[in-house]
C-alpha cells in the first residue's frame, strides 16, 4: 500500500540545475532576493503566480510542496524539456522545528481558498482526502495538491535532506560542484530517472 502524503518525510522544491551554484554559495533563496543577487539563472516562475504570491504576502518565503509529483512540476517538465532538474528536499521535522509556514491550497485556488497560518494550523487546514485522490482533472484535488511549505529564506545547503538527480551524469555534476563550493556537504544525493520524466 502506497504511504498517504500526510505521512511523508519531506517537502520537495523543484530547481534547475543550473541554478544550483548559486543555492550552494547563498543558500537556498526566496525569488525576490535570487533576483536581488542575480543568481536566479533559469527562472520557471508564473506572472500570475507571482503576483497573487505578493498579495498573499508570501513572496519572500521559499516554497516546497508536499510531494514530487504535482501539476507544477508536471508543467515545468513539459515545457522546459531541455532543461535539467533537481529537486531539493527538506525534513518536514526541519520546518515543524523552524517555524515555517504552510499555505493550504495553490496560491490561486478559489476551492479551497487558500490560507496562510502556522505550521501546525497548516496541516490540520489542509484538505488531505482531496490531495490523496491527486486527481488533476478535479479543481479542488488538483489546487490541494499543490499546498505549500512556506520556509523561511535563506535554507541553508546544511539544511537540505536529499537532492534527487535523474541520472549518473547529473549526480556526478552536483557532487563536483558540492565539493568545490561547499566542501563537504552534508545532504545526500540520489538518483531517480523519475525526475527527468515527470509527465502529468
Amino acid at each position: 500500500m502506497a504511504k498517504r502524503i500526510q505521512d511523508g518525510k519531506l517537502f520537495y522544491h523543484v530547481t534547475a540545475l543550473e541554478n544550483l551554484e548559486g543555492i550552494f554559495t547563498h543558500g537556498l533563496l526566496s525569488r525576490p532576493a535570487a533576483l536581488k543577487k542575480e543568481i536566479l539563472k533559469a527562472d520557471v516562475a508564473d506572472q500570475e503566480i507571482i503576483e497573487k504570491r505578493e498579495a498573499l504576502g508570501i513572496l519572500d518565503y521559499v516554497p516546497f510542496h508536499f510531494f514530487e509529483k504535482t501539476a507544477f512540476t508536471g508543467a515545468v517538465y513539459k515545457n522546459y524539456k531541455d532543461t535539467t532538474f533537481c529537486v531539493i528536499t527538506i525534513l518536514r521535522d526541519f520546518a515543524k522545528n523552524n517555524d515555517f509556514k504552510i499555505c493550504t491550497a495553490h496560491p490561486l485556488s478559489k476551492n479551497p481558498k487558500p490560507e496562510v497560518l502556522t505550521y501546525n494550523e497548516g496541516l490540520e487546514s489542509i484538505d488531505w482526502k482531496a490531495m490523496e485522490s491527486r486527481d488533476y482533472h478535479d479543481e479542488k484535488s488538483k489546487n490541494a495538491c499543490m499546498a505549500e511549505c512556506l520556509a523561511i529564506s535563506p535554507v541553508s545547503p546544511a539544511d537540505f535532506a536529499i537532492i534527487f538527480v535523474p541520472d549518473e551524469n547529473t549526480y556526478k555534476d552536483i557532487d563536483k560542484l558540492a565539493s568545490n563550493v561547499i566542501g563537504n556537504y552534508l545532504f545526500d544525493i540520489k538518483i531517480n530517472p523519475y525526475f527527468s520524466k515527470v509527465r502529468i
